[in-house]
């Protein structure tokens, strides 16, 4: 990543993220496609990750060629420090066909949400706010919600929507 982050660069990488988040959740779809429950949660999640894919790729049609950099430095910082994490690079999902079991695979899944959610927070914070971005961000955060239920509570996944 380059010194200068810019809203357009920020959101290509929230639309690659998606990407790779609907592909590996596909892949687990597959892998755990003997479990109803888990081939469920992950069906959805794939779902869920081409829709905010969708959703950023009409949020960067609004966007300026030359839109810049956040004004604040620490938040410009921090949006490119969360930026780095692995599960924004393509090798972190490179190693899917290690994964063995049910708990592995939910755990894979909610780091993935979680750095996602910190990234889109960043990104909302570091441009000035966007209703388009906190709504993708609340999503991301009810994915961590009902992941840290399944695999806490061991509970029984019947929606992300699902209040419990």
């Amino acid at each position: 990543m380059d010194q200068e982050f810019t809203l357009r660069e920020a959101i290509e990488l929230a639309i690659t993220t998606e990407q790779l988040g609907a592909d590996f959740y596909e892949r687990m779809t597959r892998k755990f496609e003997t479990d109803p429950e888990l081939k469920g949660i992950f069906a959805q999640l794939a779902r869920d990750e081409k829709s905010h894919e969708a959703q950023f790729k009409e949020i960067l049609i609004t966007v300026p060629e030359n839109e810049g950099e956040p004004e604040r430095f620490e938040e410009h910082e921090f949006l490119r420090a969360t930026a780095i994490s692995r599960f924004f690079r393509k090798e972190a999902f490179q190693d899917t066909d290690r994964i063995e079991d049910r708990d592995e695979a939910l755990g894979r899944a909610l780091a993935f949400e979680k750095d996602t959610l910190l990234y889109y927070r960043a990104l909302d914070d570091a441009f000035g706010g966007s209703d388009a971005v906190r709504k993708l961000a609340d999503a991301e955060r009810q994915h961590v919600l009902t992941l840290m239920k399944v695999i806490m509570a061991n509970a029984k996944f019947r929606s992300l929507q699902d209040t419990w």
